[in-house]
């Protein structure tokens, strides 16, 4: 039976994209960024540390990280989603308290003034 083999992607940051045709023979090219110069290649789970290794002996190769997403427990152990929405909530009802102390003055209850500020004119003595 097809039994699902266990990928990571593996991120080259290149010098230039001339040497991508090179990459093939270690993986599957998924993606090639032209503006900040790297690839993301899938290999099996098992040989990355080789892959790594040989790809950083490479001259044109600058650096190669491995992607953490399989290291990630996507239920984020004993942690809750009511923990994070509690916490937000209480964040939002402090901005809404502060909002309303820090509130500014409407037209109706500002004093009238009755004097409109004009600006002061300056005198110049005449010689």
């Amino acid at each position: 039976m097809f039994e699902m083999q266990k990928r990571r992607a593996i991120y080259v940051y290149m010098r230039g994209l001339k040497q991508v045709g090179q990459l093939k023979k270690f993986g599957d090219i998924a993606y090639i960024s032209n503006k900040m110069n790297y690839v993301a290649l899938y290999v099996n789970d098992d040989d990355v540390e080789e892959l790594t290794s040989k790809l950083k002996k490479y001259r044109f190769v600058k650096t190669v990280k491995e992607s953490p997403r399989p290291d990630i427990d996507p239920d984020l152990g004993d942690l809750h989603d009511d923990v994070f929405f509690e916490a937000y909530d209480k964040g939002q009802d402090e901005e809404k308290t502060v909002q309303e102390t820090e509130k500014p003055a409407t037209v109706s209850e500002s004093p009238k003034n009755t004097e409109k500020s004009q600006p002061e004119q300056i005198k110049v003595e005449e010689k």
